[in-house]
């Protein structure tokens, strides 16, 4: 006879304590979070714990089995080659509104669930709700219809998917208790695992704006994550990129949008084009829509050639937006106040530091303090200069995008003690910091 789960404030006291709780204990735990049985205080207090001790593998799993089950659960291998991707989270990551359409280009049915921001993160649901008269809330048969039709569908998550997972995000931005990695695997892949889509590629981020701290962190959660797609037979493939500093050159809305733009017309900064190339190029291998070893070259060539960015234009408008963004900077909303960074003084950026200027953009309005805070499309951030790139005193070295001067006053010294300075040439650092895989 099995014994009895665990009561909710015994799970707690005994995984602060540090002392064995039971997987079957953590399941029940979730269960009855999520039924009201238990108060978000004590799952609040459960995920501080978590951040603080972390979470086993076992644990991580019984999570993301829980949330998986509070809700429906998608099967979409009859489409075909069919992907999803996620990132962890960063500044300025704007790499689905690319590589998604990228992906669609090379034969993949792209069906992805997004999030909002988290933290000093931006979240995708909020870039694309950037984009005039875009829907993310679509109905679960609309989205499965878009995925077969249109071949490319990005939504927020809905009561019928991955509901948990839902509430779980909004406590975990509103407490504070983000950065574990065992909460962070179990939010991602649930998400891709209830979606129904064959092959994911996860976009890990390690560095100081991430929830990672360094590659090595990150190259651990992704094999976490891989370990917990393997017995749903998926087919995973895992980049880590660096997030020291702001992916790209943009920090913001509206601002991400018009940046994703140029590069899927064939511009746009390198970086964000080499990440979006890597991510396309893994999820079209993984599904099988192009032979091992061509992706990257395939995904280049539908960069250039247009037909990414003809994928970009079916899926807006399939979504009831405004598919002229890509190809006209003024269907975007603009900030009524841009106001300069000067450099303070000649030398070269020896470091831009990502988490102070992702939260001096979610404190101008493009993030969120508190959970019923709107975000303002047209808040945020422009680099001029990134790591490597030279200084010239009085000259910009950033852009800040505001609603009224006084923020953006505020705002402009938010960012000047972000960037780093030396006196002596730096060398860019390196974006791609580990690949791997995890097939069933």
């Amino acid at each position: 006879m099995e014994d009895a789960p665990l009561a909710p404030v015994e799970v707690i006291e005994r995984s602060r304590r540090g002392d064995d709780v039971d997987a079957g204990s953590v399941a029940a735990f979730v269960r009855s979070w999520l039924d009201g049985t238990a108060s978000d205080a004590q799952m609040a207090a459960w995920c501080m714990v978590a951040c603080l001790r972390g979470l086993s593998e076992e644990h991580t799993r019984a999570l993301t089995d829980a949330l998986i089950a509070s809700g429906d659960r998608l099967e979409l291998a009859r489409f075909g080659h069919t992907g999803d991707r996620h990132s962890t989270g960063g500044v300025g990551d704007t790499t689905t509104l690319v590589a998604a359409p990228l992906a669609a280009a090379l034969g993949v049915r792209v069906a992805k669930m997004s999030g909002r921001g988290l933290a000093h993160t931006g979240g995708t649901v909020d870039k694309l709700e950037a984009i005039p008269g875009f829907r993310t809330d679509l109905p679960v048969d609309r989205f499965v219809r878009q995925v077969r039709d249109t071949g490319i569908a990005v939504i927020a998550q809905t009561a019928r998917l991955v509901p948990g997972d839902r509430r779980l995000y909004a406590l975990r931005d509103a407490t504070g208790t983000v950065p574990a990695a065992g909460l962070i695997a179990a939010s991602v892949m649930s998400k891709k695992l209830a979606g129904g889509a064959e092959a994911i590629s996860l976009d890990v981020k390690a560095g100081r704006g991430a929830f990672f701290a360094d590659a090595a962190e990150a190259r651990a959660g992704a094999g976490l994550m891989a370990a917990l797609a393997g017995p749903w037979g998926r087919r995973v493939r895992w980049i880590v990129s660096a997030m020291d500093q702001p992916l790209g050159r943009s920090v913001g809305n509206a601002l991400e949008v018009r940046e994703a733009a140029d590069a899927l017309r064939g511009g746009g900064p390198p970086d964000l084009r080499e990440l979006a190339v890597a991510v396309a190029a893994d999820l079209a291998e993984a599904a099988g829509a192009v032979a091992e070893g061509e992706g990257a070259e395939r995904a280049e060539r539908a960069l250039d050639d247009g037909s990414a960015l003809a994928c970009a234009e079916r899926w807006v408008e399939a979504q009831d937006g405004d598919p002229a963004v890509w190809t006209d900077p003024g269907a975007l909303p603009r900030a009524p106040v841009v106001v300069d960074v000067p450099a303070p003084a000649d030398g070269w950026v020896s470091g831009l530091d990502a988490r102070g200027l992702g939260e001096a953009a979610r404190w101008l309005g493009a993030g969120r303090l508190h959970p019923d805070q709107s975000v303002d499309p047209v808040a945020g951030l422009e680099l001029l200069a990134k790591v490597g790139d030279p200084l010239v005193a009085g000259e910009p070295m950033a852009m800040v995008h505001a609603r009224d001067a006084w923020a953006a006053e505020r705002a402009r010294g938010m960012v000047a003690r972000c960037v780093e300075r030396s006196q002596e040439p730096v060398d860019p650092p390196p974006l791609l910091l580990g690949r791997g895989r995890g097939d069933a």
